[in-house]
């Protein structure tokens, strides 16, 4: 009887696994309807996401770590138009003239290491973003005692979904308005800040001190971690592009 059980919660176990395998692709590659209202209300009702996930109901909404990752996906399907992550990261970051500069004194193709950079930063960016994720998701985690680590995950992804979501529509609006770029911190940023408030009051603080503070400091916790992974991801792209690209003699 006991083997009998073993087996079928190992089969069981298997297809539950299947099962999220296959969501997550289909959440990743597309939007269904329950995404998309998600993502509505991430913007327009973020508290009540919040809440919802705090209170464990997965079936109002799509979690939203699942969201982030369909929108960083269809992210890096725009970021094509622009060269790749590289490219963007190179724009955002400023013009590049001093780099620029330093690569033909160094008697390389610019053009060349700006597309191997690119390359290897298509394929850093997304594996260190998320791995830069625990270190924000622990610091949302400590603002409430006794919350569940997949919830207060869910509700961390709720503001930097947003967040993502208006990288995409300024790297879009970019196309057409270039200068755009340079508001883009302040752009996000302000987002971001909208969006976590309503988060931490709904579940993480009961008072005006402490939801200034812990979104003051979701938000620097936030912003630190974006900022290391771009600067992580573009410094090694830089090496690897310099060992791959050899002086012109």
């Amino acid at each position: 009887m006991t083997s009998r059980g073993q087996e079928d919660g190992g089969v069981d176990d298997k297809v539950g696994k299947t099962r999220v395998l296959e969501d997550v692709l289909d959440e990743v590659l597309s939007f269904n309807y329950r995404s998309l209202r998600t993502l509505r209300d991430i913007f327009l009702r973020p508290g009540t996401v919040a809440l919802a996930f705090l209170d464990g109901d997965r079936t109002r909404y799509t979690p939203p770590m699942r969201v982030w990752f369909g929108v960083l996906t269809w992210m890096f399907l725009l970021s094509m138009v622009w060269g790749g992550w590289g490219e963007i990261i190179w724009r955002i970051s400023g013009d590049g003239a001093a780099f620029g500069d330093a690569v033909r004194e160094g008697r390389r193709d610019l053009d060349a290491v700006r597309a191997a950079i690119s390359t290897m930063a298509a394929l850093l960016y997304v594996p260190i973003e998320a791995l830069l994720v625990l270190p924000g998701v622990i610091a949302l985690k400590s603002m409430r005692k006794g919350i569940n680590f997949l919830r207060s995950t869910q509700c961390y992804f709720i503001p930097v979904t947003a967040g993502a979501v208006s990288s995409t529509l300024v790297l879009i609006a970019s196309s057409v308005w270039p200068d755009i770029l340079k508001w883009a911190f302040p752009i996000n940023t302000g987002i971001f800040v909208l969006i976590a408030a309503q988060v931490v009051h709904a579940g993480f603080s009961s008072g005006i001190a402490g939801l200034i503070g812990k979104t003051v400091l979701l938000t620097a916790v936030v912003t630190a971690l974006s900022m290391l992974a771009r600067m992580l991801t573009l410094v090694i792209s830089i090496f690897w592009a310099l060992a791959q690209v050899p002086p012109v003699s």
